[in-house]
């Protein structure tokens, strides 16, 4: 055998000694170094997003939107564009969904919906904004134009 030949050989036969060491881990319940890791990543991001005081903070109120836009519109869900804080109010979330899917998706329809959530993130109130075609750059223009004004 060429030299070349053996050495993806052993390459594959690394490979699939870990494969089989993986599986065996997870047969028998034992946990890795790499499954503590991650669950002490799991931990840490269930708690961001609310603090110990019950009410959300930026990225609590970003989850709450996109997970209640495309519920509340039926439509799915193409982003989070905003999150603004109203002091004592609550949250302020624009999202954006896809309210009509065209090939090519440059001729996507999508609707800027406004939704309104308490300091805890229940959701008061929702709204559609506007709507325009996803390739309209004088659409994104006009919006740049008014928040530089």
């Amino acid at each position: 055998m060429s030299e070349q030949a053996n050495k993806e050989n052993d390459e594959f036969d690394d490979v699939l000694s870990r494969l089989e060491t993986a599986v065996e881990e997870s047969q028998t319940g034992e946990s890795t170094e790499r499954d503590e890791t991650n669950q002490a990543s799991k931990t840490n991001d269930d708690a961001e997003g609310t603090p110990s005081n019950g009410e959300l903070d930026v990225r609590g109120a970003r989850d709450v939107g996109r997970t209640v836009a495309g519920e509340l519109t039926d439509s799915p869900l193409d982003g989070v564009v905003e999150v603004e804080h109203l002091d004592e109010e609550g949250w302020r979330v624009v999202a954006e969904v896809v309210e009509r899917s065209s090939i090519p998706d440059t001729q996507d329809i999508l609707g800027r919906y406004v939704i309104s959530l308490d300091a805890t993130g229940n959701v008061e109130g929702y709204g559609r904004a506007g709507r325009y075609r996803r390739g309209r750059f004088d659409h994104q223009r006009d919006v740049i134009v008014a928040d530089e004004g």
